[in-house]
C-alpha cells in the first residue's frame, strides 16, 4: 500500500517504475523529504559492505548488477530524481516482485542525520526517520521511549498512544517481575525459559504461525575442516533425533515442505550405522569434534544442549558457544564456527528469496543475517534476475514471479538435501505473551504481533 508515495505508475513494458510522492512530505522533526532522500536510502543500500540483500532484491534496476560491496565510487544505477516529489526505476528486464521488494522494511526507507552527531554510532537519536513515532530516549541495549510525532500522516494516528517504552530484557524472572508489576503490556519475543513459570492473572501465551515460514537452521559450513568434508556432515546429520528436537519445540506438523511448491522434506533419519559408514568413508576415525555457535537467547537454547547429547552418544563430540550481541553478529556473518544454529526466515514467500539466504553469491557477502559459506553455481537459475517462463510454486507465491521451465522447486530441495549444508530442524510459529487491557495486540504473519490502537492512552 503506498504511504510516503501518492502514486505509483508502471509503464506497458513494466522497465520504468514512477513514484510520485505526497506534497509536503516531511521527516518526523519536520524538514523536507524528497525524492533524492529516497534516491540517497536506495543507493547506500547497494554498497554495504556486509551483506548484499538490498542489491539482490533490487537486482533488475538498471546498473546494479555493476555495483561492487563497499564501492565507494558507485556506477551510475537506474534512479532518477526529475523533481523534488519524482522518483523514476529504470529495470533491465520485468521484476513482478520489485513493489514487494521495495515494501521491506530497512530497502526504501529514508533517514536523516539528526544534528552534527551522526552516523552509526550516533544510534537510534542519532538518525531521523518519516514517523509516525520519533525517538525521545535511548538507553543503548536496555531502553528505548518513542513519542508520536506532530502532525504525521499514518492509520490510526489520532488514537495511537502517544509513547510507547520499549525494554529490552534477557532473563526470564526480570520479565516475570515486569508482567507481575504491571509494568509491560507486550512481552516478545519470549525468553528462554520462560515458559517454565506461570503466567499472571490476565496475562496469556499467544502462538500464531508465521509466513512466509521461520524456522531453526543447521548450518554445517562446507569452508572449514571437518565440516568441508561431506563425510563429516552427513555424520552429524544421521546422529541427530528429529522427532525428540520437533516436539521440543513445538513443531508437530510432520514432513513439512522445506521450498514453497516443493514435496515434503524428508530429514535424514537417526541411523548409527550410517554414521559410523560416513565416519568411516571421511577417514575420521571413531568420532569428529566441532564448534557450534547460537543466540543464547533464541529457540536455538531450547535444543542446543539436546542435540549435544544426541550428537555424543554417537561419538561426536560438540562444543556449544552461546552469543549475544555484536559477538553474535560477527559470528552468524564472518565467524570461524563449524556449525550455526540459525533462525531464518525468507525475506518474501517465494522460492528465489527462500534461496537466496542459503546459497553465497559467487563473490562478496551473502543475502541476509547469516552466512552458510557454502558457494555453489546449481542455484544460479533460481537465483539470476532474469525473467522466466513459467511459476515454480503454488498458492499465492505462483503468480509472484517465475522460475525457469527446465527446473522446479522439488529438483532445488534434492540439491539442497544432497549437500547436507543446511537442514530445516523445525518451524518456529511467532509466541508473545501480552496482557489483556487498552492496548490490543494484533498480528501480521511476515512480522508477528503490532499494536492496534483503540483509544487515547
Amino acid at each position: 500500500m503506498p504511504a510516503a508515495a501518492e502514486s505509483i505508475l508502471i509503464s506497458d513494458d513494466h522497465l520504468s517504475y514512477t513514484f510520485r510522492l505526497r506534497p509536503r512530505l516531511t521527516f518526523v522533526d519536520g524538514t523536507p523529504c524528497g525524492s533524492e532522500d529516497f534516491r540517497a536510502a536506495l543507493e547506500a543500500g547497494l554498497t554495504r559492505g556486509d551483506h548484499v540483500t538490498v542489491a539482490w532484491l533490487l537486482g533488475a534496476v538498471q546498473g546494479v548488477d555493476r555495483v561492487r560491496p563497499g564501492q565507494r565510487q558507485r556506477p551510475a544505477v537506474g534512479f532518477e530524481t526529475p523533481d523534488s516529489r519524482t522518483l523514476v526505476m529504470r529495470l533491465t528486464h520485468p521484476d513482478s516482485l520489485l513493489l514487494r521488494k521495495l515494501a521491506l522494511p530497512g530497502v526504501g526507507v529514508p533517514w536523516r542525520a539528526a544534528g552534527s552527531d551522526s552516523g552509526p554510532r550516533a544510534g537510534w537519536t542519532g538518525s531521523v526517520g518519516l514517523g509516525p513515532y520519533r525517538v525521545v530516549r535511548e538507553d543503548a541495549g536496555r531502553l528505548l521511549v518513542l513519542a508520536r510525532a506532530r502532525g504525521t500522516r499514518a492509520p490510526a494516528a489520532s488514537s495511537a498512544p502517544d509513547s510507547i517504552m520499549v525494554r529490552f530484557v534477557f532473563s526470564a524472572a526480570r520479565v516475570l517481575a515486569l508482567l507481575r508489576g504491571g509494568d509491560a503490556d507486550l512481552v516478545w519475543p519470549v525468553p528462554t525459559g520462560f515458559s517454565d513459570f506461570p503466567l499472571p492473572v490476565g496475562c496469556g501465551e499467544v502462538t500464531r504461525p508465521a509466513a512466509p515460514q521461520r524456522r531453526l537452521l543447521l548450518v554445517m559450513r562446507p569452508d572449514r575442516p571437518p565440516t568441508s568434508k561431506p563425510e563429516a556432515r552427513e555424520a552429524l546429520a544421521h546422529a541427530l533425533n528429529h522427532e525428540e528436537l520437533i516436539q521440543a519445540l513445538g513443531d508437530s506438523l510432520p514432513d513439512p515442505a522445506w521450498l514453497s511448491g516443493a514435496p515434503p522434506f524428508d530429514f535424514p533419519a537417526l541411523n548409527p550405522e550410517a554414521v559410523r559408514t560416513a565416519l568411516s568413508r571421511g577417514d575420521f576415525g571413531r568420532s569428529l569434534h566441532v564448534l557450534m555457535s547460537y543466540d543464547a537467547d533464541g529457540p536455538a537454547a531450547e535444543v542446543a544442549s539436546m542435540m549435544q547429547g544426541q550428537w555424543a552418544r554417537l561419538g561426536l563430540y560438540i562444543d556449544l558457544r552461546p552469543l549475544r550481541g555484536q559477538k553474535l553478529d560477527a559470528e552468524m556473518l564472518e565467524g570461524g564456527s563449524h556449525l550455526l544454529l540459525v533462525e531464518g526466515q525468507p525475506l518474501f514467500d517465494h522460492v528465489t528469496a527462500e534461496l537466496a539466504a542459503l546459497v553465497m553469491p559467487p563473490r562478496g557477502p551473502g543475502v541476509g543475517e547469516f552466512r552458510t559459506m557454502w558457494r555453489t553455481r546449481e542455484f544460479d537459475p533460481w537465483l539470476a534476475h532474469k525473467p522466466g517462463v513459467r511459476s515454480g510454486a503454488r498458492g499465492s507465491a505462483a503468480t509472484a514471479g517465475a522460475l525457469p521451465e527446465s527446473l522446479t522447486t522439488a529438483q532445488a530441495q534434492q540439491l539442497l538435501a544432497a549437500a547436507n549444508v543446511v537442514l530445516p530442524v523445525a518451524r518456529l510459529p511467532w509466541r508473545w505473551v501480552e496482557r489483556g487491557g487498552p492496548l490490543p495486540v494484533g498480528f501480521h504473519p511476515h512480522f508477528g504481533p503490532q499494536c492496534l490502537p483503540t483509544g487515547p492512552r
